[in-house]
């Protein structure tokens, strides 16, 4: 059963040169450090996309690393690469959706990570059953387990949500 992973990105600085290039805080580097060790054990991702803002790529190359980590690749040099997609920076829901739709049919799990209030937005038009908090944390996950990746946005089960805190 494949697995969708969606995520807010960790927590970032207040300001920088601009929105686009505001980098992890102290506490968000934590966060991404903790959150991929999880998501390295429990899901090893075979495919990784993230908003190509600086903070985004931060929190996704966390999750690439540790999950590569956990699978013995960085002594081979192949294994799990972070793709950056401008789209999901300023986009809206149909953006993540043409995003989910470019996951490979064999895919047995899937990370992608972004911004709110989009990813929130997308959780409840995958999952209309869905109870996503108003506030989607930084360094939040909604993980959906799907029967396969065929299922029409609307239908997906109601997601176990996680929320790493950095501490």
């Amino acid at each position: 059963m494949p697995v969708l992973i969606l995520a807010r990105h960790a927590k970032a600085e207040a300001e920088g040169p601009t929105d686009f290039e505001r980098s992890l805080n102290a506490k968000g580097l934590t966060q991404a450090v903790e959150a991929g060790a999880e998501i390295a054990e429990r899901w090893s991702p075979d495919v990784a996309i993230a908003s190509a803002a600086r903070r985004t790529v931060q929190t996704g190359q966390a999750v690439v690393e540790a999950v590569n980590r956990n699978n013995g690749e960085p002594e081979t040099g192949t294994g799990l690469e972070l793709r950056q997609d401008e789209s999901l920076y300023n986009g809206g829901v149909e953006d993540w959706i043409d995003a989910i739709n470019s996951i490979p049919a064999d895919s047995q799990c899937a990370y992608i990570v972004g911004h709110q209030p989009t990813v929130a937005e997308v959780v409840g038009h995958l999952s209309s059953s869905s109870a996503v908090p108003d506030e989607f944390r930084p360094s939040s996950l909604a993980v959906f387990t799907l029967e396969s990746w065929d299922i029409e946005p609307g239908n997906y089960p109601e997601p176990e949500l996680r929320v790493f805190l950095g501490v």
